[in-house]
């Protein structure tokens, strides 16, 4: 059976893991938690990548009622990374978490894509569990061990068209499949996922 996608998928560009949950979910705000990560790229290198981000979009908002297209502000696919705050030896979380509100970033001129997974989807009937996100080498063997800041990677998933009408948005999620990792940093067969091609276009 093949487990090809349902939305349109994506390989994203070999970049930076910024806060990334891609072993485990993240569960800081309950439940079963969400895997995540953001992906750091140089700008000019995020070209090909952002048309192709924002073609599914306005792809998708052209399917809508021409009111509601109307109605409807595009979001960005991709916000500005910025510098981040140095800690001192020694500090606590609560010490951290007030450096960190007061810090006042500067654009580093790399860009930054959020992908991410919901561990567990709510459904009427109960819910399932997502299969976890595969995480491998490029040389394809499946790794165990945490990634952590500053890993290289590049992500495969799904971009998955989404509207907001509270806030009177429209965007799209990357929904994150599979992690292929170039250099791990960390503390101590192939599918339709894990098939990283050579160069996406």
């Amino acid at each position: 059976m093949s487990d090809a996608p349902k939305y349109e998928a994506y390989t994203s560009p070999v970049g930076e893991a910024v806060f990334p949950w891609i072993t485990k979910a993240d569960t800081q705000f309950g439940g079963a938690g969400v895997f995540k990560v953001d992906l750091s790229v140089p700008f000019e290198e995020a070209q090909g990548f952002i048309a192709k981000l924002e073609k599914a979009r306005d792809d998708f908002i052209a399917t809508l009622p021409v009111a509601k297209q109307q109605a409807l502000v595009a979001k960005p696919v991709y916000f500005d990374e910025l510098t981040r705050p140095d800690y001192p030896e020694g500090v606590s979380d609560d010490e951290k978490k007030a450096i960190r509100d007061a810090w006042v970033g500067e654009p580093t001129g790399n860009v930054c894509f959020r992908m991410k997974l919901k561990a567990h989807v709510d459904t009427d009937d109960g819910g399932f569990d997502q299969e976890p996100v595969v995480v491998s080498a490029d040389t394809g063997e499946k790794i165990d061990q945490p990634v952590f800041n500053g890993s290289i990677i590049r992500v495969r998933g799904q971009i998955v068209p989404y509207t907001n009408n509270a806030a009177g948005t429209v965007g799209t999620t990357l929904r994150m499949k599979a992690v292929q990792v170039i250099e791990l940093v960390t503390g101590s067969g192939g599918s339709f996922w894990t098939d990283f091609p050579d160069d996406e276009e």
